[in-house]
């Protein structure tokens, strides 16, 4: 691949992706490439590239026979990636206690910040981007690339569950307090990393999978009947 072929499909990708974590490709939906490619004013060959390295991340999914799917999002899937997360946290959370430089700890602390002004400005989309960017920089500062892999894994999934948990509300008083439990959570978690506190840290970072739980289920459980079809073991979308 030449470095413009290289640019063109990594143009695609951001693209997608962004559609993909922000709900404009509905999860379940099928992916129009010739129509993404028209938008973009690219051919079909870097967006259908683009589109196979999702796949490979597990957000797209690739019909025999041809033609891309977005993810659904099944419910029995979501139960089982937090069920992972717990273990992977739990890991990450106590290695990123005895491993994190000083450049680890500025870069936590930095990200930290964007999360809680992505709140200040209720931002569904930077709230859920920033948080997943945190919580990728502690799974870097653990310092082992397979835990690293799983954790990125696990929060692309997670960062459009939480857009549509934190997007789908027009009443943000009712997710306050979620958010000041984030914050609170957020803050102890890096300081257990300063303070090299492993047993802290993995009690935290257990807490804190739990209460991203909670939301998803608290919202699943309020959303509108006519816009999503909780009947069954995939979420559908209405018009």
């Amino acid at each position: 691949m030449t470095r413009r072929q290289r640019t063109l499909m990594d143009r695609a990708y951001q693209e997608i992706r962004q559609r993909y974590m922000t709900l404009q490709l509905r999860p379940g939906d099928w992916i129009d490439d010739l129509k993404i490619s028209e938008e973009m004013q690219l051919s079909r060959t870097p967006v259908r590239e683009a589109l196979f390295l999702l796949a490979s991340e597990g957000l797209v999914l690739v019909r025999p026979g041809g033609g891309f799917l977005v993810r659904p999002l099944d419910l029995i899937d979501t139960s089982n990636l937090f069920e992972a997360h717990v273990v992977v946290a739990k890991a990450v959370a106590r290695l990123a206690a005895l491993r994190a430089t000083p450049e680890d700890l500025k870069e936590l602390r930095a990200a930290d910040a964007a999360v809680q002004q992505a709140i200040l400005r209720r931002d569904p989309a930077g709230i859920a981007a920033d948080n997943s960017c945190l919580h990728r920089l502690e799974a870097t500062a653990a310092h082992n690339e397979y835990f690293m892999r799983l954790a990125c894994q696990i929060h692309d999934q997670e960062q459009r569950l939480g857009y549509l948990a934190f997007g789908g509300t027009d009443d943000w008083d009712q997710i306050h307090d979620h958010f000041v439990l984030v914050q609170k959570d957020h803050s102890e978690l890096i300081q257990a990393y300063e303070d090299r506190d492993p047993d802290t840290a993995e009690a935290i970072a257990t807490r804190h999978v739990q209460l991203f739980r909670k939301r998803i289920m608290e919202f699943f459980a309020r959303s509108d009947t006519d816009t999503m079809d909780l009947s069954g073991d995939v979420l559908t979308f209405g018009s």
